[in-house]
């Protein structure tokens, strides 16, 4: 079996601790090695072949080895012929030292770190230098698209929040493939020499997978840090690292009427650009609709099912819906938004799917706990935080696995506004369904935005794929590949279609959190009971699957106390029945007058009948659409 072996000193630094905990977070075995006790020959065993070996060490590891050997020559020479995959990544030594020079000073002035390196890339790579700019500019040149692969092409811009690592390089820079830059110089670069991909990462400041993020410090802060690793990762072990086995996606407008039109949506423009540009979308519809749909309305939007569905947004959508402790509201709301959404698809025929999108983009963990008892597939959300993490706060650890479930194991996955292609590149790397989010507004002249967003969407990927909401969701999943005819699974949803692409048989290990093994009644497997275990925070089975074959695994959970339905005070029925219609004026009169509108939102803000910071933000937003359809998107 391949490994992540780290070579350090004999006892591995915080750095590159953090960098071993990342590579076995993303389900690659890992072992390391104090070159303090075992000389350079010792360091590999006979039967380890040369292609299972995939190094990783410090510059300052690098230059002790050289500085240790008596022929630091000869010393590279067996790395280049005992290494599959060497990478080779910076410490702080160029912070630390004071000396932030552009990389243009006297070979006799550099770090041994420095000469390491010159030495190893026989002098492409001069030096590590700090950048010299106040906003950092990365990209991903073409040129590098097999090692950066849905990252090829694209930039984007970041705050300097500390000093940017680059490398200088040398008079024969040729042989060097830059795969990331900053500010126009390489930051992570491939050369070969013999036998050997070398890789030499500039500015390796890791977080650790397990530091909290916040709402306003999010994954996409340390894309810097985080994408060339995994770039690392996944060109050195493939399929046996934890990916997603396809990439789909699924356009989500919230909040309209199934009307002829809706603000500046136009149904029959979108069924028709669905079909021209080939996507598909699901209408985050609000329950409290549910008689307002007319039988003519709904026929072409029938007729569409297989690209057209709907899915659940809140119940009544009031202000902070969701956002609340309150169980016994919490489940009657996620109960009667089901029983509506029903009654909805019984009298027009338009499918919907089991899946809440939280107004506002507000939620609570009891909310999260309030869609498991009601039974729904998953949750789909701009922000991924509860308004209360009870202790419990999500990493960034949790954001690089395709649905957040961490909160009594329900899946919650995240949608995005069609802002910056490196966001969604990211998605479809780490293995997540692709959710693009808008608004009417969005539609303000037609359907030609989002006819060019798929179409840069699609050139991330072009086995990007459009299957029903329920059918995305439900294939969703982390695998990688155990052995010849083993692969491990882990799956999000309560029912999952697992598929076996493969021409042979396959043993698939499959695995869904779940913090509470009280609450499972059954699995089955194509409708027949069949046995499971918990391990590790973690409900476990084991499937066969044939070749081209699909099974049907559903998790049961045992009925919960039942909570009386009650009914709505009069007076809170008013006021629902005053925000849908203070709403509907407002997006399909007001927003054509966008200083009335301005009024209009201060004033609905001030009498507390529209949603609050996060959801009138993101409308304001999509009426801009700044830089969606960059390619270089900053």
């Amino acid at each position: 079996m391949k490994h992540f072996t780290l070579l350090s000193g004999s006892t591995p630094s915080a750095q590159e601790q953090r960098i071993l905990k990342f590579a076995a977070w993303m389900g690659v075995p890992t072992k390391t090695c104090a070159v303090d006790d075992v000389a350079l020959p010792g360091l590999f065993s006979a039967e380890s072949p040369h292609s299972q070996r995939c190094i990783a060490m410090s510059d300052e590891t690098l230059a002790s080895l050289l500085e240790s050997s008596s022929q630091p020559a000869a010393a590279l020479r067996f790395l280049d012929e005992n290494c599959a995959q060497l990478l080779v990544f910076c410490c702080d030594h160029v912070r630390n030292s004071g000396n932030y020079g552009s990389g243009r000073g006297a070979a006799e002035n550099s770090s041994p770190q420095d000469r390491a390196i010159a030495s190893l890339t026989s002098g492409a790579v001069r030096n590590v230098a700090v950048t010299e700019k106040a906003e950092d500019i990365f990209d991903f040149p073409q040129s590098g698209a097999m090692f950066s692969r849905q990252f090829a092409g694209l930039s984007f811009s970041a705050t300097r929040r500390a000093l940017t690592l680059a490398f200088a390089l040398g008079a024969n820079s040729s042989v060097i493939e830059p795969i990331m830059r900053v500010n126009g110089q390489p930051m992570f670069l491939q050369l070969k020499r013999a036998s050997c991909e070398i890789f030499l990462l500039a500015d390796s400041a890791l977080p650790d997978v397990s530091e909290p993020l916040t709402p306003r410090s999010g994954i996409e802060d340390f894309f810097p840090q985080v994408i060339p690793v995994l770039l690392f990762l996944n060109h050195c072990f493939g399929k046996s690292r934890w990916h997603g086995p396809e990439p789909t996606a699924r356009i989500l407008i919230d909040d309209p009427l199934l009307t002829d039109k809706y603000g500046f949506l136009d149904y029959k423009a979108l069924l028709e650009s669905m079909g021209a540009a080939h996507y598909a979308t699901s209408i985050a519809f609000i329950p409290w609709n549910y008689k307002r749909t007319s039988a003519q309305a709904a026929s072409p939007l029938v007729a569409a099912r297989e690209n057209f569905s709907l899915c659940i947004h809140g119940c009544d959508h009031t202000n902070r819906e969701f956002a609340t402790d309150d169980e016994a509201i919490l489940v009657r709301k996620s109960a009667l938004a089901l029983v509506r959404m029903e009654q909805h698809r019984q009298r027009t025929a338009v499918p919907f799917d089991r899946v809440m999108i939280f107004p506002q983009g507000l939620f609570s963990t009891a909310a999260i706990a309030a869609l498991r008892d009601n039974n729904y597939l998953a949750a789909i959300n701009t922000s991924c935080f509860p308004i209360d993490d009870n202790g419990a706060p999500l990493t960034l650890g949790d954001f690089l696995r395709p649905a957040i479930t961490r909160f009594g194991g329900f899946p919650i996955f995240q949608r995005r506004y069609p802002r910056r292609l490196i966001d969604f590149a990211f998605d479809i790397f780490i293995g997540r369904p692709v959710f693009v989010v808008e608004h009417h507004e969005f539609f303000r002249d037609g359907c030609g935005k989002l006819e060019a967003f798929v179409a840069e969407l699609q050139k991330l990927d072009p086995r990007l794929s459009w299957p029903s909401l329920t059918s995305q969701l439900e294939r969703s999943c982390w695998m990688r590949y155990i052995s010849e005819d083993s692969i491990e699974i882990q799956f999000f949803t309560r029912t999952f279609q697992l598929r076996n692409v493969d021409s042979a048989a396959r043993r698939f290990l499959l695995a869904r959190q779940e913090p509470d093994p009280s609450v499972i009644q059954s699995v089955s497997v194509d409708g027949s009971p069949v046995a499971f275990r918990f391990e590790g925070g973690f409900l476990r089975l084991e499937v066969q699957c044939n070749p081209g074959q699909t099974r049907k695994i559903e998790i049961v959970d045992r009925p919960r106390r039942a909570i009386p339905a009650g009914r709505a005070p009069m007076a809170y029925n008013l006021n629902v029945a005053l925000r849908r219609g203070l709403s509907e004026f407002r997006d399909n009169t007001l927003a054509r007058h966008p200083g009335v509108l301005r009024i209009a939102r201060r004033l609905m803000h001030g009498l507390k009948v529209t949603g609050g910071g996060g959801g009138v933000a993101a409308t304001q937003d999509s009426a801009t659409g700044k830089g969606s359809l960059a390619r270089k998107a900053t």
